[in-house]
């Protein structure tokens, strides 16, 4: 496995960026691990990487966000097993921090995606999702990045001898 990793990372780095673009929608928490431990071991940029990340991540957070608006002209009352009047009782207690359970949310764990859906839906506007979501794109892709490369400094995940 390790040497899968090393060899397609070096001879595809392209596609290994656009791996971690479009990863970002899935399960972008351990992609962002693992691009941290490839950048430990120079095989693709830090820079790259965080930027990569904190668009696709805002790119999520926009698409997430749409989605709400096209529930809220369905008048569905259930997204996938969450009933939107509890969660509206809830969003409207947060709306009072003017947006910040959008910031505290990315870091909790598929609860983003619920809480962007939910915000369109209860009308929040785009500029209140941006003030709260590029700031949080931008620090959750340099923290999980980072907790990758420290933790492939600190063990050897990946042998020397490749």
């Amino acid at each position: 496995m390790e040497s899968l990793l090393i060899n397609f990372s070096e001879t595809h780095r392209i596609i290994s960026y656009l791996i971690i673009f479009f990863s970002i929608f899935i399960e972008g928490e351990v992609i962002l691990l693992l691009a941290g431990v490839l950048g430990h071991k120079e095989l693709l940029g830090i820079p790259q990487i965080i930027t990569i990340a904190s668009v696709a991540a805002i790119i999520h957070d926009l698409v997430y966000w749409s989605i709400g608006r096209r529930l809220a002209g369905s008048n569905k009352q259930k997204i996938w097993c969450f009933n939107l009047k509890k969660i509206r009782r809830v969003l409207e207690k947060l709306r009072g921090n003017n947006g910040l359970y959008i910031f505290v949310s990315k870091f909790a764990w598929n609860l983003n995606r619920i809480i962007l859906i939910s915000s369109d839906y209860l009308k929040i506007p785009l500029r209140v999702l941006l003030r709260y979501s590029l700031p949080a794109s931008l620090i959750w892709s340099i923290t999980l990045v980072s907790l990758g490369y420290f933790f492939a400094s600190e063990t050897d995940i990946l042998k020397q001898g490749y």
